[in-house]
């Protein structure tokens, strides 16, 4: 990325202009040049071929050339509503929706495990302090489940973090409810706290290779947790902590992200030991200008040997506005550096989740958490996509490769002389043709027409008595398994 030049210009900025400030040298992106707008009240898809999926309409408002290639990840949550994993396409359609409801996804991604591309994500329900108990799920190309997963040694999985390893280890977080002396931060001495749990869980076996536990290592008063510890009690413990990110560093050991300390701290994995602290009260590094951060997400060692993150600085609000970070470690001074800083145009304050996530072009994806925005930004900072969710929100968003080949067939539905056509999750679909025939065994070709999102709608003239659907490839070839049921008009 064009990083040493925009580096060198922020840092004069923030040195003229003082840390946190609302500076135009950070990427505030282009203007909108492609709006949607919905129609009043309307929040969710409505399908005539699958009445029983209603995912969440995405909007995109700006779409540019020279996007990266690949789909949106994201998984949809709202309180009442369906949600579910979600892969958009780049006009914000639905390529392949599961709905999950009444519970809520997190973490919705393609990762390798067994050397073969799948679809992961968290599944189970979260409380309102944004903490949850569920399991993972590992589905293959074909949508079909290979594994179920949850942390082990008596505690639930949260929807934090699910990283496949190489090793085809699952890194995964917990929360654990524990009596706590709460006096060194200003609370009762027969409390209640929750114990941040990282662990190592091999995905096969569930067996758990390596725990770490932030009371072992953190105390309590490195937290800035909103929730007075005085007020603790065991159905609402003082979360102290908060872990919300864990990734693998170059050299084997551990970046765990803790939102309630505003600290990222690098574990040793041989005995859990801290090596170093970033940020927070305790830091190890000198925080340069433009590099504090609070409350935030998505801590990751990148190739070029950066470090990603989202910076939320808010809920309580402490900038004005949220940034997507990119900075650099100089372990021998021990100085952090800003290297770039993705804002939204809106000058987004996102209340709660978010990531950022590196792209192999050297572009950036923001996803904005509570707020619902997901952006594309070039490696120069401007936006080349952008979008929302027009209701509920998605906890991370990802755009990745993906190839889908579902099994169950293609859906038809029809209206009149309008032909419907879907296939949840194909990604091979180029184009539909429509088969008309007397029976089953006397279908022809009548009609041909281009995909068009989810589902496309085919106008036909034809008086025969069953109708069908085929989906074709980008060179017209008829997809295995790809036609649907005759449906009688």
């Amino acid at each position: 990325m064009k990083r040493a030049l925009l580096s060198s210009l922020l840092v004069l900025v923030f040195v003229a202009a003082g840390c946190g400030s609302d500076s135009s040298s950070e990427s505030a992106g282009t203007t909108a040049s492609k709006t949607t707008e919905k129609k009043p009240n309307e929040t969710r898809r409505v399908y005539r071929t699958r009445p029983d999926l209603h995912p969440p309409i995405f909007q995109v408002v700006t779409s540019e050339l020279g996007q990266a290639p690949g789909y949106v990840f994201i998984g949809a949550k709202e309180k009442t509503d369906p949600g579910g994993p979600m892969i958009l396409g780049p006009d914000g359609d639905v390529v392949w929706f599961k709905q999950v409801q009444p519970l809520a996804a997190a973490d919705f991604r393609v990762q390798r495990y067994q050397g073969k591309p799948v679809l992961t994500w968290w599944q189970g329900k979260v409380s309102q302090t944004g903490v949850g108990e569920g399991k993972l799920m590992i589905y293959d190309d074909r949508y079909e489940k290979v594994a179920e997963l949850d942390t082990g040694r008596g505690v639930r999985s949260d929807l934090h973090e699910f990283v496949i390893t190489p090793r085809d280890t699952a890194l995964l977080v917990a929360y654990e409810t524990l009596p706590h002396d709460l006096t060194s931060v200003g609370g009762k001495k027969k409390s209640w706290v929750y114990d941040s749990v990282v662990q190592e869980v091999d995905i096969a076996t569930g067996r758990v290779l390596f725990e770490w536990r932030s009371l072992d290592h953190v105390p309590l008063v490195e937290s800035v947790s909103r929730q007075p510890a005085k007020k603790a009690s065991r159905k609402a413990p003082f979360d102290y902590f908060h872990v919300n990110s864990v990734a693998e560093d170059d050299d084997g050991d551990l970046i765990v992200s803790a939102r309630n300390t505003h600290t990222i701290y690098k574990i040793s994995r041989s005995d859990g030991r801290i090596v170093w602290r970033l940020g927070g009260k305790r830091s190890d590094y000198e925080m340069g200008p433009g590099t504090t951060f609070g409350y935030q997400h998505d801590a990751r060692r990148n190739d070029d040997g950066t470090i990603t993150l989202f910076d939320n600085s808010s809920t309580p609000d402490v900038a004005k506005f949220s940034r997507g970070l990119v900075l650099t470690l100089d372990d021998e001074a021990k100085t952090a550096t800003l290297v770039h800083a993705y804002i939204h145009p809106k000058k987004i304050l996102s209340p709660h989740q978010g990531d950022l996530q590196e792209l192999p072009d050297g572009h950036v994806l923001v996803g904005w958490g509570g707020a619902s925005w997901v952006t594309e930004y070039t490696d120069d900072g401007q936006v080349v996509w952008d979008g929302k969710l027009v209701i509920g929100d998605t906890y991370r968003a990802y755009r990745l490769p993906w190839s889908g080949h579902p099994t169950d067939r293609p859906r038809i539905a029809v209206d009149g002389g309008d032909v419907y056509a879907s296939w949840n999750g194909a990604t091979d679909v180029v184009s539909w043709e429509v088969l008309a025939g007397a029976d089953g065994t006397s279908l022809k070709s009548v009609k041909k027409a281009d995909r068009s999102g989810f589902e496309t709608k085919i106008s036909v003239d034809t008086d025969e008595r069953l109708l069908a659907v085929r989906a074709l490839d980008g060179a017209g070839h008829p997809i295995a398994g790809g036609t649907s049921r005759a449906l009688e008009r």
